[in-house]
């Protein structure tokens, strides 16, 4: 027990168990909170880390994947429990196959040296060999296919910072799979070994990458497993005489040789030899890890190009959500100041009162989102914007408009249909105290937005009715605002996002109204009640909230359509 001391265990027992006439002297440590906290087992005299794979730093086996929860009433089939999947350890340990295990868990075991960095890696993952661009801040390293995505993602992270970056550049390459604890490489000439296994091509890029280099230089690495790609780098640091000062030490890449006169041979043997290597662990932030850990939706969605009308309490929502979906490129149309009472119900906060909307909303989602394609915004109504630039209207995949406004939308909707070529518009909005919500997907053809909707803008189909007036009056000539709050908005939110993604995904027809409703018993505590043409949809009341798609029909006689 003394040598688990520092763990604080409370109980502890040698539990033998022998295969193929090996005998292993399981040592099994209770840890203070058991059973709320699971055995450790340990056999250190035969299994150690980076010995086999499942071994952890410490030495215990890694019995059950992270977050694996336990029965914490039965302690004693815990500890059987544990004792059983060790065994099972150390029986597939004779399989040779056991050791690829170390590919498939690769971050458990790959870790920077002392003079390592962390990088973070905004590569796009399954490409081939390459070189890429670099910059080395003071802390960490960037990584980036080029210099202008890294440009626009650092300007987009770090928007104080307005000096220039001075780009590098690396190699990038490809492996067949991830190395081995054994292939670690201490030594230039470790490298060399395991890319003549795993790829021998890419050697002709490192000699080019060697002609440039005069200092140490940067190496990323991509390991294919059958669960995705694992990333991971080093720095290939100059070769030095160890026999002299610092500051005495001659070139020893160039010694013998003009400048710019060493064969490449002789470089590749000077900086692939045995000059040290610096390992540094390497952390994603490309798109397609951020929204989705490699999801295949996330690719098309990222290539995408919203314009969004309206960045109040709804449309801020929606747009941080397809932002987070992974929707690459996002205009913002707002003409509004951000005010106080906005503050309760939207993304923006205090800080950003008395600035535009749509400007502050875009310098946000660039911060949270530096890897976006494209953050744009107008502090202006789309109506003064489409009068000036009316190709940003039609250069984009989708509009969604969420300004709830007849004399807005009524406009949209009517420039939508008369407009050869113009995208397909979703109209989002919510109703009172937002206990239900509505997104409409129109297209060019069909029915507009019109048809379901009389003369002043109100939809012809509700979910609720009300006894009483919904809207509060303001301390102004005619002034008025909806109550509602972030948690009731949510719902509606989600429901315009989601929309929205489908549409973008080809997945939803035009002339398609998706619809949420809260339960029965939250429209009834703001005084509201299921309309009865809405029930009339559905065999039972649907008490307990949901959604639903419905058609959006044309109407006959449509001031806007009824002609076609």
């Amino acid at each position: 027990m003394s040598r688990y001391e520092a763990k604080d265990p409370i109980h502890g027992w040698v539990v033998p168990f022998e295969h193929q006439a090996d005998r292993f002297d399981l040592q099994v440590v209770l840890l203070q909170n058991f059973p709320w906290t699971k055995p450790r087992v340990y056999c250190n005299e035969k299994f150690r880390f980076m010995q086999y794979p499942h071994i952890e730093k410490d030495g215990a086996f890694c019995l059950y994947p992270p977050g694996t929860e336990h029965n914490p009433l039965n302690p004693k089939g815990l500890i059987w429990g544990a004792i059983k999947e060790a065994t099972r350890l150390i029986v597939a340990s004779y399989d040779d196959a056991f050791i690829s295990d170390f590919a498939d868990e690769f971050d458990s075991y790959w870790s920077k040296t002392d003079g390592g960095k962390n990088i973070v890696s905004l590569l796009s993952p399954g490409g081939p060999s390459r070189r890429v661009s670099l910059w080395c801040s003071t802390g960490d390293y960037y990584l980036a296919d080029d210099h202008t995505a890294l440009e626009s993602w650092l300007r987009n992270r770090f928007p104080g910072n307005k000096k220039d970056y001075k780009f590098n550049t690396a190699t990038h390459i490809a492996l067949n799979r991830p190395i081995l604890p054994s292939e670690y490489p201490r030594s230039g000439a470790a490298i060399l070994r395991f890319l003549r296994e795993l790829a021998p091509e890419s050697i002709e890029l490192l000699e080019d990458a060697a002609v440039t280099a005069d200092d140490k230089f940067t190496v990323s690495f991509e390991g294919r497993t059958d669960d995705g790609p694992v990333f991971f780098a080093v720095e290939v640091m100059p070769p030095v005489k160890q026999s002299m000062k610092a500051g005495r030490r001659p070139d020893m890449v160039q010694q013998g040789f003009r400048p710019g006169k060493v064969p490449t041979h002789i470089r590749m043997q000077r900086l692939f030899g045995g000059n040290k290597v610096e390992r540094h662990e390497t952390m994603r932030a490309d798109p397609s890890w951020i929204h989705g850990r490699d999801t295949a939706t996330v690719a098309p969605l990222f290539d995408k190009r919203v314009l969004m009308i309206g960045a109040g309490s709804l449309g801020s929502e929606v747009a941080l959500l397809l932002a987070k979906t992974g929707v690459g490129s996002i205009t913002l149309v707002d003409p509004e100041l951000l005010d106080y009472p906005n503050v309760g119900r939207h993304i923006l906060g205090v800080s950003q009162v008395r600035t535009f909307k749509a400007k502050s909303l875009a310098e946000k989602l660039a911060g949270d989102f530096p890897h976006m394609r494209s953050i744009q915004y107008f502090a202006e109504d789309w109506q003064s914007l489409y009068s000036k630039r009316s190709e940003i209207f039609h250069n984009t995949d989708l509009i969604v408009s969420t300004v709830g406004s007849w004399v807005a939308e009524g406009r949209l909707n009517q420039v939508a249909r008369n407009e050869a070529g113009f995208p397909p518009v979703i109209y989002g909005w919510a109703e009172p105290f937002s206990v239900a919500g509505h997104a409409v997907l129109i297209g060019s053809n069909g029915p507009c937005f019109a048809c379901g909707m009389d003369h002043f803008g109100r939809a012809r189909q509700t979910v609720c009715e009300w006894d009483t007036e919904t809207t509060r009056k303001q301390p102004h000539c005619g002034a008025s605002f909806q109550p509602y709050g972030p948690v009731s908005l949510s719902g509606v939110a989600a429901l315009v996002a989601k929309t929205s993604t489908k549409a973008l995904l080809g997945e939803m027809h035009l002339g398609t109204e998706a619809v949420y409703w809260a339960s029965k018993e939250e429209i009834a505590e703001q005084g509201g009640r299921f309309n009865p043409d809405f029930l009339n949809c559905f065999s039972d009341v649907p008490e307990f909230g949901g959604t639903r798609r419905f058609e959006w029909r044309q109407k006959v006689d449509c001031a806007f359509c009824g002609e076609e």
